[in-house]
């Protein structure tokens, strides 16, 4: 790697410990306290206890994944603390203290805000969580982490208003990267990905692809660095899984692309099973909706793509002419490589045949001819920005700011 590019977050905690007020209340039987914060009443204090045990055991004895690394005291005890605070912060905080080891490791600490019900348990489920993935490899970057406690949590809880507006964000924005360095208002719609990998790939049980890619993303920051060594990431084992295959991972992007065009009360039983939950808020953002009886038309992206963000047009085939076919001519910016897709819709909403365009990993247009045109309702043109730069670069969640491609595409009747 380049040494002038950036190689992971901050090395440092992004938050320290609250001051203490009184003991904690900690746990009888799980290794897990809750400190009260300033005007919490110790009520909800002793709710959230309860969520925190409750989400210990679903996740490290229900799920079998891996318990959090012991704090040596820092919080009064080896347990995982929970700093409970007034209403109005950050719905979860999670701070860590690196654990000397081989592999960069660390043991967590959470501030949660003082919430009631299930976004208490939501909290407590995603506390626990990040505490794992801080465990399996803290160089792994924020945004990911968060992602994955979302994901756990949609493994063993219920969705909730927050968990709709992390998936409507993700699918009204679908140009933005599904994977980013830091910690951002969008990182819970991350869990998309992963939920999406869960799916189609995991046969081990809930949860436990995404942990063991970041068990497998074990990283090693040596000496006094100011920011985590993050290689491997996930996206590093993704491709080694695949082979390091570069056109292979592209496909993957681009199914992915395809089944969020499906997500939502937009699916239609084949593309994401147990993802219509979302109803409305799934619906994928389209850049454009085009009538087939104003062609010909040219349009470029509305928003520039970044990488692994995605590009969605639709072409409604209203008054097509019987043996009418449609020319299409995509372009893109160099040097990123995008995979395309042509997907057929019925009017019922179903996916009736798929164009699948090759994967070029040095190209960047493709001009193809679709037919059949009468039997469908629309066309979704699709393309998703794989984010390879070179074949020594291939997409690093840390390497940011991202440089965004923009694309044009231009339809005609034939």
């Amino acid at each position: 790697m380049d040494p002038l590019l950036p190689t992971g977050a901050g090395r440092a905690s992004p938050y320290e410990r609250p001051p203490r007020v009184e003991a904690p209340a900690c746990s009888p039987r799980r290794p897990v306290c809750v400190h009260r914060g300033a005007g919490v009443a110790p009520g909800q204090a002793l709710a959230a206890l309860s969520a925190l045990e409750q989400a210990y055991e679903r996740l490290i004895f229900a799920l079998g994944l891996p318990e959090p690394l012991p704090d040596y005291g820092r919080g009064g005890s080896d347990a995982l603390d929970l700093y409970l605070a007034r209403s109005g912060g950050p719905e979860l905080s999670v701070g860590f203290d690196e654990v000397p080891g081989a592999f960069d490791r660390a043991a967590a600490f959470c501030i949660a805000a003082d919430q009631a019900g299930i976004l208490l348990e939501r909290a407590a489920t995603q506390c626990v969580a990040e505490a794992i993935a801080l465990r399996l490899d803290a160089s792994e970057t924020p945004h990911s982490r968060r992602g994955y406690a979302t994901h756990l949590w949609l493994a063993v809880g219920a969705p909730t208003a927050l968990d709709l507006e992390a998936i409507d964000a993700a699918q009204i924005f679908p140009q933005t990267a599904i994977a980013e360095r830091e910690l951002t208002d969008g990182a819970a719609g991350a869990a998309l990905f992963l939920e999406y990998l869960e799916t189609k790939r995991g046969t081990a049980g809930p949860g436990r692809l995404a942990t063991g890619l970041f068990a497998l993303a074990a990283s090693q920051t040596r000496g006094a660095q100011w920011a985590w060594n993050n290689e491997p990431d996930i996206f590093d084992v993704l491709r080694h899984s695949l082979g390091n295959n570069r056109v292979a991972f592209g496909q993957l992007l681009g199914s992915f692309a395809i089944a969020r065009a499906f997500l939502g009360d937009r699916d239609d039983g084949s593309h994401w099973p147990g993802m219509e939950w979302p109803g409305a808020f799934g619906r994928v953002r389209f850049d454009w909706s085009i009538p087939f009886s104003t062609l010909p038309r040219r349009v470029a992206s509305l928003h520039p793509i970044e990488p692994t963000g995605a590009f969605y047009l639709w072409l409604e085939l209203d008054r097509v002419p019987s043996g009418a076919a449609l020319g299409v001519e995509v372009e893109w910016e160099h040097p990123v490589p995008f995979k395309w897709a042509i997907l057929r819709v019925g009017k019922n909403g179903q996916e009736l045949s798929r164009l699948d365009v090759p994967y070029q990993e040095a190209g960047t247009s493709f001009e193809q001819r679709v037919v059949d045109l009468e039997a469908a309702a629309g066309l979704i043109i699709l393309g998703i920005n794989v984010g390879d730069t070179e074949i020594d670069y291939p997409f690093d969640p840390d390497i940011a700011p991202f440089e965004a491609q923009a694309c044009t595409v231009y339809l005609a009747k034939l």
